[in-house]
């Protein structure tokens, strides 16, 4: 038997495996048994569908502690028992299994009273997301390029993992109520006031994610920042992203990024050759 062959066989095996450990899943086929006998394959992909189950709350929990604290854990691991039904994993890797939770929460009945959740949803996805990311580098590159070079010629990068979330809840008042305080610092007497005075108004909130060394941040962004941030996550060239932002003050925003280590260099592009000519 060839490598290509063998290599294709196994590939086979796992996609079974995984297909039979998942809710309703079935006994492979004798082609991809895994010589063991039948009943006793059954009995261990049951094993492994409830050990799998398990698994699910707890990656789901990690990756979602803000909607797991709004609802509760027993809410939280019923939750995400049906997420895996509903949507089982076609990835080994546990972190990227909640990818679909907001929207799932979204289109939830039974959370359609908690009409804020899908967005705190998407806000904890995120940041599960911006812990994941490659680091940064140590240093800004390129920085220099800002004073020499044409801005129509260059693009701010962030951070990897950096995002932007855009909700009409105050979903970064959500989120920070509910992280833990750092050791030795007084608990306030109400931290979830400024959470509800934003209810009370209806004050939407732009969420900024980024990690800062091992550290994920959120910050609330106003409008002027977070059209301009929106425009340097879409790839625009400093010129567009100023020209979405004409209220932004970029001294100040560009002073404040590189002190909170959001921004990871300065890209820039080649000269655009006039009409007719080769670059």
């Amino acid at each position: 038997m060839s490598a290509a062959d063998t290599s294709g066989r196994e590939a086979a095996r796992q996609a079974a495996l995984l297909g039979a450990v998942q809710p309703g899943g079935h006994v492979p086929g004798p082609g991809l048994a895994l010589r063991a006998p039948q009943a006793g394959l059954a009995r261990g992909l049951q094993v492994y569908q409830a050990n799998a189950g398990a698994a699910a709350e707890r990656a789901l929990a990690a990756a979602y502690p803000t909607v797991a604290a709004l609802i509760g854990g027993e809410s939280m691991a019923a939750l995400a028992r049906v997420f895996w039904r509903a949507q089982p994993p076609r990835r080994g890797d546990l972190g990227e299994l909640g990818s679909g939770l907001p929207a799932f929460i979204a289109d939830s009945p039974t959370l359609a009273s908690e009409p804020y959740l899908p967005d705190v949803a998407r806000l904890d996805w995120l940041v599960h997301q911006a812990a994941r990311a490659a680091d940064a580098p140590a240093t800004v590159q390129a920085l220099e390029r800002l004073g020499d070079t044409d801005p129509d010629r260059l693009q701010l990068l962030l951070v990897p993992g950096a995002a932007l979330l855009r909700s009409r809840w105050p979903v970064v008042a959500i989120w920070q109520a509910h992280q833990p305080l750092p050791a030795g610092q007084p608990q306030p007497a109400d931290r979830f006031a400024d959470v509800r005075a934003a209810m009370a108004v209806r004050r939407g909130e732009a969420a900024a994610v980024w990690r800062q060394g091992w550290h994920v941040r959120v910050a609330a962004l106003g409008p002027a920042a977070s059209d301009f941030t929106q425009a340097l996550l879409a790839g625009q060239v400093l010129s567009e992203a100023l020209d979405a932002a004409p209220d932004l003050d970029f001294a100040s925003w560009l002073g404040e990024a590189l002190q909170q280590d959001r921004l990871a260099g300065v890209r820039v592009l080649p000269p655009v050759a006039p009409e007719g000519e080769s670059p």
